[in-house]
């Protein structure tokens, strides 16, 4: 994800480059495991005070689901629209002071934003920033219709919390000298109307 615009930051304004992407993600953050590469295609458009880069991409990430605590496998997508700007001066080698730069005082600060010495771009930590955005907050199993998270379910039922409950995954209504769970007793009811309603029909 390293690019040299040595080039690119000699031609007018306006300039061009489009890219395949195609690139492993490992080492790039320690907290993310990656499942494959990095997908995407991005362009470099020279301004006339840097370079600003637009790109869409696509990878995948092994996360937690919130409900059940197993891993599941998560596609991320996202876009980038950011402007990157020299360190020096292409043809002198010039520092090129912070109040020659166009844009706002954030991106001044941003390190990830600056095109190193060599002349050299790097998307690394704008593409590990947006992963993070591009996660759900609270990520889950993906289940199809309502119910229990299935990994949840199983998992309850391998502990013996849902011995009493058997509609939870199956068609067995619980015996009537069972003794109901209170935290159940709201779902039961539920189910109870469900087919009542079923019958109906």
């Amino acid at each position: 994800m390293q690019f040299n615009v040595a080039q690119l930051l000699k031609e007018p304004t306006g300039a061009t480059r489009r890219y395949h992407i195609d690139e492993s993600l490992e080492g790039l953050d320690e907290e993310l495991k990656f499942l494959g590469p990095l997908i995407g295609e991005i362009q470099l458009l020279r301004t006339n005070s840097g370079i600003l880069v637009t790109g869409s991409f696509r990878t995948v990430v092994q996360t937690i689901c919130n409900r059940c605590t197993e891993p599941i496998v998560m596609p991320v997508q996202f876009e980038i629209e950011e402007s990157f700007r020299p360190l020096t001066e292409v043809y002198t080698g010039r520092y090129i002071h912070p109040d020659e730069f166009e844009g706002s005082e954030a991106d001044l600060e941003d390190e990830a934003l600056l095109i190193d010495e060599h002349h050299i771009l790097s998307l690394a930590e704008v593409v590990r920033q947006s992963i993070w955005l591009a996660l759900p907050m609270y990520p889950s199993c993906n289940w199809q219709g309502t119910g229990q998270c299935p990994n949840l379910t199983k998992r309850l039922i391998e502990l013996g919390e849902l011995e009493d409950i058997e509609f939870s995954v199956g068609n067995e209504k619980p015996h009537e000298h069972e003794e109901i769970d209170p935290r159940w007793a709201a779902l039961l009811k539920l189910r109870g109307n469900r087919e009542s309603a079923d019958e109906t029909v």
